[in-house]
């Protein structure tokens, strides 16, 4: 089957999920505001109402509903003829991914959890660091590590628990606008999922459309007009599973010219990383405390209430930045041909 009907496949394993985050997520919105999820309004915040803040709730339900879902249909139908013959044989194999899928839940039960109870009762910030720390214990233990050739195991151990806590806070830091922190993460998920793509990791290929799907159902709940928020549940946990997903994907393979590749990760999502390193030194830089939410991201820039001057440089630099994506992919094509 070509490259085309695979991708369909995906698609309706993405879709799948999608209907699910619509249905659960406008059930967390009723749910929420029934035990108490509510984002009062805040100074630090843009929302001028009281908000639901459990919309997290919804995607977590979504993917992890849709995976064990799908997880049983491949046992069942892995000799189906509709299934790709690319994919059957990958799934009677999915048992061997066992240990490594089995902690990827359980980090993310773990930090979908502590940002639901953050969402209800505020947690101390260190709190929430040491709970994020403990996130990452299961896959560290499960041997998943961030290589970068780096010789032994205990600094790539530190190198992905300080990875999984970064982009676990990078998520929550840019959600400060309507759609942005879902958006941004479904759109690294779909980068992830064309490197993927490349590489034939058709189980890799199939965690990522089921995360789309549920980044994607979220969306219509919380953009343009938002009618709930995700709260920290769905922040941490999408940036978790971006953290730990980009983790497992394979970016160099023998033969390939460099080993530039493995930084993938970093420029796929250098814009919540970008974001947290900026704010995290204008609070140090101040004396503030480093977790207090404000609005020194580069996100909530608003150009209406910039002058001219300053106007026409947030422009120029969204310019220029489009500018660099065109001729990077330009010089991509130059070298294939």
């Amino acid at each position: 089957m070509s490259w085309p009907w695979l991708d369909i496949f995906y698609a309706l394993i993405a879709f799948e999920a999608f209907v699910f985050a619509l249905v659960l997520v406008a059930l967390a919105r009723r749910l929420g505001g029934r035990f108490g999820f509510v984002d009062a309004v805040n100074p630090a915040k843009i929302h001028e109402k009281p908000m639901v803040r459990c919309g997290g709730a919804g995607i977590f339900a979504a993917f992890m509903l849709a995976l064990g879902a799908d997880i049983v249909l491949a046992r069942v139908l892995k000799n189906a003829v509709f299934v790709p013959d690319e994919i059957r044989n990958y799934l009677g194999n999915i048992g061997f991914v066992g240990g490594k899928l089995t902690a990827l839940i359980a980090g993310a039960v773990i930090l979908f959890v502590t940002g639901l109870v953050d969402d209800r009762r505020n947690l101390r910030p260190g709190v929430k660091l040491l709970l994020q720390i403990i996130a990452a214990l299961p896959l560290v233990l499960a041997g998943v590590r961030i290589k970068f050739f780096i010789p032994g195991d205990f600094l790539g151990a530190l190198l992905t628990i300080g990875w999984i806590v970064l982009l676990a806070n990078a998520f929550n830091f840019i959600d400060n606008m309507n759609g942005l922190s879902a958006g941004v993460a479904l759109f690294a998920a779909l980068n992830f999922y064309l490197i993927s793509r490349g590489g034939n990791e058709y189980f890799m290929m199939a965690i990522f459309a089921l995360f789309i799907g549920s980044l994607a159902g979220f969306l219509p709940h919380n953009f343009p007009r938002a009618r709930l928020f995700m709260g920290d549940s769905g922040s941490m946990f999408i940036g978790y599973m971006l953290a730990a997903l980009s983790t497992l994907v394979t970016y160099y393979r023998a033969g390939v010219p460099t080993q530039l590749p493995v930084v993938a990760p970093l420029i796929v999502l250098g814009v919540p990383i970008f974001d947290t390193v900026s704010v995290l030194l204008i609070r140090w830089r101040r004396g503030l405390p480093l977790m207090k939410g404000d609005q020194n991201h580069f996100s909530a820039v608003n150009l209406r209430w910039l002058d001219w001057a300053g106007a026409a440089l947030a422009l120029l630099q969204a310019v220029l930045f489009f500018v660099v994506i065109f001729l990077l992919e330009h010089a991509g094509r130059e070298k294939k041909t």
